[in-house]
């Protein structure tokens, strides 16, 4: 009969408690060994290179057979010398690359002992991860493997629209976009899937309501069509769903107001739109005016009805001081990442919106002969100043830290799903909290370079529409009034 483990005192943290190997230097606990077998290495003990380094000898890492381990620490399967993936079942003595083979290929058999020949292309991404440790992690979850083994053996389709009925929704949103970078499924636009996901719970839950009929029509008749449309000319914007969404909703928020004073759409009046637009909030009136414009035109409310026209604003802008000390900030400072530190900069010289900076791909960023850094905004390239070039240089060389699924994007920006950059709304919320605020700081730096340059000439080199720097060269007071757009190049 084996005899009961004893906790020990560890030999290098001093934690009391079960241990997890012997050394000769005494027991170490699973933190201990884990960060000994993470440093691998030249021994300088031997002199032999790319050997793992667990022992210690006068504060330096050593190999085993310098240090006196007996224990092997080589792959089963591979051979290859390196640290254990963990205590996982049946994968303890597997390198990271090959535990992960090893498990996907039990969690994607289809019942034959053979992985399914559908999800053959999910199991090599996953062999290829360049984060072996947070792969296994993930498909030790249990509502992941269940996922996975549904799939593996046909109880649930390999279909988007499978996916969407699955009741765990945060489980396939990160598997769906690494089936979709593998090939093992058809891409799709993830706005434009998002949206159709909640218009279909939406008007579920709307079900009595006096007018949802004219809803249905205006969510799926009129605003996912024109996603699609928008959609099949490229990738919609990371906040293109959210916007659909508030359209949607005051829609909803407008005829359950009309409901509630007794008025049929059809028999709305001037006094009505007046009234509305008087009782609620400049957003809500910005975002109803797309759904009475379309109801009007439909002749679902009266078509002479006035719609208020919402005026863009001019919009506030931060001072050129602060602007400039931000910039200051972002590009020197090492407080923060350089993921957001870098958007930071991008929004603060080319008065880019979040959305661009994070489509952005590692090929609109080149570098001529003469050492000039270009990033590609719009035509010509813009160049890029010191010392913001070598944050770029930067964030092109870790781009892929911490970003396992990400491993063969080319995105400047990946983000933690396969194939997608990184999430808007968390890199918004991470520039906030780092002090920078969006819109103003937008405003100011695509005032201060109208100022610099005309109108046109800044719209055609930073892809922006020559309305939008144009309002802004007026709200700037710059003097290029008579600047024609064109060919001046006589």
């Amino acid at each position: 009969m084996s005899q009961a483990p004893k906790k020990r005192t560890c030999a290098r943290c001093g934690h009391y408690g079960f241990p997890s190997a012997s050394f000769p230097e005494g027991h170490l606990c699973s933190q201990c060994l884990s960060a000994a077998l993470a440093v691998t290495g030249t021994c300088p003990g031997c002199g032999t290179a790319g050997r793992v380094l667990p022992g210690m000898r006068d504060g330096a890492r050593i190999c085993r057979d310098c240090a006196g381990i007996t224990r092997h620490f080589s792959c089963l399967r591979c051979g290859t010398e390196t640290g254990m993936a963990g205590r996982r079942r049946g994968s303890s003595r597997l390198c990271g690359p090959c535990a992960v083979t090893w498990t996907a290929a039990r969690l994607l058999d289809d019942g034959t002992g053979a992985i399914s020949p559908a999800l053959k292309p999910l199991a090599d991404a996953l062999a290829a991860a360049t984060s072996p440790a947070a792969t296994l992690e993930w498909l030790e979850q249990t509502h992941i493997r269940e996922l996975l083994t549904h799939l593996a053996t046909g109880k649930l389709a390999l279909t988007h629209e499978a996916l969407d009925a699955w009741p765990r929704p945060r489980a396939v949103c990160y598997l769906r976009d690494l089936l979709v970078s593998c090939g093992a499924l058809p891409a799709t636009d993830k706005q434009l899937r998002e949206f159709g996901a909640w218009l279909d719970h939406r008007l579920a839950s709307l079900d009595g309501h006096p007018h949802l009929r004219l809803l249905r029509q205006f969510g799926q008749w009129h605003q996912l069509p024109r996603m699609r449309a928008r959609a099949a000319t490229g990738p919609l914007r990371a906040t293109a769903a959210q916007y659909a969404q508030t359209r949607f909703t005051q829609a909803q928020t407008f005829l359950t107001w009309a409901a509630s004073l007794g008025a049929r759409p059809a028999a709305l009046t001037q006094a009505h739109i007046d009234a509305y637009y008087t009782s609620h909030g400049a957003h809500q009136r910005l975002a109803v005016r797309a759904f009475l414009i379309w109801a009007a035109g439909h002749g679902h409310i009266p078509r002479h009805l006035h719609i208020p026209r919402q005026d863009p604003s001019s919009g506030q802008a931060i001072t050129q001081q602060r602007r400039l000390g931000l910039l200051r900030r972002f590009a020197t400072s090492t407080d923060a990442p350089v993921k957001p530190r870098a958007a930071a900069c991008l929004l603060l010289l080319y008065a880019q919106p979040l959305t661009r900076i994070l489509h952005l791909t590692a090929g609109d960023l080149t570098r001529d002969d003469d050492g000039q850094t270009w990033l590609r905004l719009g035509d010509p390239p813009s160049p890029v100043p010191a010392p913001f070039d070598a944050l770029l240089r930067q964030l092109t060389a870790s781009r892929h830290d911490h970003v396992p699924a990400n491993h063969a994007s080319d995105w400047l920006f990946p983000g933690r799903h396969a194939g997608q950059p990184a999430d808007y709304h968390a890199m918004a919320n991470q520039l906030r909290a780092l002090g920078l605020p969006l819109r103003t700081a937008r405003i100011s730096a695509l005032r201060q370079l109208v100022l610099q340059a005309p109108a046109p000439v800044i719209a055609d080199a930073l892809g922006f529409h020559h309305t939008t720097t144009t309002r802004q060269h007026i709200n700037a007071g710059a003097t290029w009034s008579q600047y024609a757009g064109g060919d001046h190049t006589q």
